[in-house]
C-alpha cells in the first residue's frame, strides 16, 4: 500500500478539552482526529473531502508541564457609551490568568491513505500553504521528512503510542479511554462529531498465534477474525520479530 508518511517535531503542543473554559486547561495526550484533519487542510490550503482520507499516527512527547497564560473572558457590557472610545460597550473583555497543560518536544509520525489525492497531498506537505502548527496557533512545528512509502501486510505486529479503536477496550487493559472530537463541520463549527478511543502510550503486541493462558500478558493479545488486514511500516524498529502496526481511522462514518 502506497501512503504518505510525514514526520513532524515541535517544541510544545496542547490539545485542549473543548468544554473546559475556566480554571486549569487540560490537554489530550494525543491529537484528536479533528486536529489531524485541520492539520492536513492547513497544509493543502483548502478543505479536503474528509471521506477521501483515512489516517494513522504514532505520537510521543518527552514530558508534560503546565504554565500560566492570559486569556480574555468576555461578558456583557454596560450598554452605555464609553467616554474614551465614544462607542457603546456591548461586550467587556477581562484578562484572566489560567494554567494550561502542555507537552514538551512532541513527535508525530503521520500516515495518510488517500489514493486519489496522494500526489497532491505530497506536494502540499512539501510546501505547506499555511504555517506548520500542532495544536494551537502558537505551537509551531516543522517537518523532518515528507515521503511516499510502501506499507506491508503482516499477520502480527505491535501497537505503540497511538489511538486504538474503541473495539479494543474489551481486549486489553492497557491504554486510557477518552472521548475525542472526530470531525468539526467546516460550515458550522458548533456541529461536532465525537467518538471514543483508547490512548495507548505503551507497546501492545498482536499475536497471530493463540496465547496460552499461563503465558498471557497485559502487553499481548491474540488476533481474532474481526481484525481487519494489518499494515505495518517496514521502516519501524523490529521488536520480537514484529513491526509497528498502523491503526487506521476515518473522519466520517465508522
Amino acid at each position: 500500500m502506497r501512503v504518505l508518511r510525514i514526520e513532524l517535531e515541535g517544541i510544545t503542543c496542547s490539545f485542549r478539552y473543548p468544554h473546559v473554559h475556566v480554571g486549569r486547561q487540560p490537554t489530550f495526550r494525543m491529537p484528536p482526529p479533528a486536529t489531524i484533519y485541520g492539520h492536513i487542510c492547513s497544509a493543502a490550503g483548502e478543505w479536503i473531502d474528509p471521506s477521501s482520507l483515512r489516517f494513522g499516527y504514532s505520537f510521543s512527547a518527552s514530558g508534560r508541564g503546565n504554565d500560566y497564560e492570559h486569556i480574555y473572558q468576555l461578558s456583557p457590557g454596560s450598554g452605555k457609551k464609553d467616554k474614551k472610545w465614544a462607542q457603546v460597550e456591548n461586550l467587556k473583555g477581562d484578562m484572566v490568568p489560567v494554567r494550561r497543560d502542555f507537552m514538551l518536544h512532541p513527535k508525530l509520525v503521520l500516515y495518510i491513505d488517500s489514493p486519489e489525492d496522494l500526489e497532491h497531498l505530497f506536494q502540499s506537505f512539501q510546501s505547506p500553504r499555511y504555517p506548520v502548527i500542532l495544536g494551537r496557533s502558537q505551537d509551531m512545528a516543522g517537518y523532518r521528512s515528507v515521503e511516499i512509502t510502501n506499507l506491508e501486510t503482516a499477520g502480527k505486529g505491535y501497537f505503540e503510542n497511538t489511538l486504538l479503536a474503541w473495539t479494543f477496550r474489551m481486549r486489553t487493559k492497557l491504554g486510557t479511554p477518552v472521548l475525542m472530537p472526530k470531525f468539526i463541520d467546516t460550515q458550522d463549527r458548533q456541529r461536532v462529531s465525537w467518538a471514543p478511543y483508547i490512548v495507548l502510550e505503551n507497546r501492545l503486541f498482536l499475536s497471530d498465534k493463540p496465547v496460552p493462558e499461563q503465558m498471557a500478558s497485559p502487553s499481548t493479545i491474540e488476533r481474532i477474525e474481526s481484525d481487519k488486514e494489518l499494515w505495518v511500516d517496514p521502516d519501524t524498529p523490529e521488536v520480537r520479530d514484529s513491526k509497528r502496526i498502523i491503526v487506521w481511522h476515518t473522519f466520517q462514518g465508522d
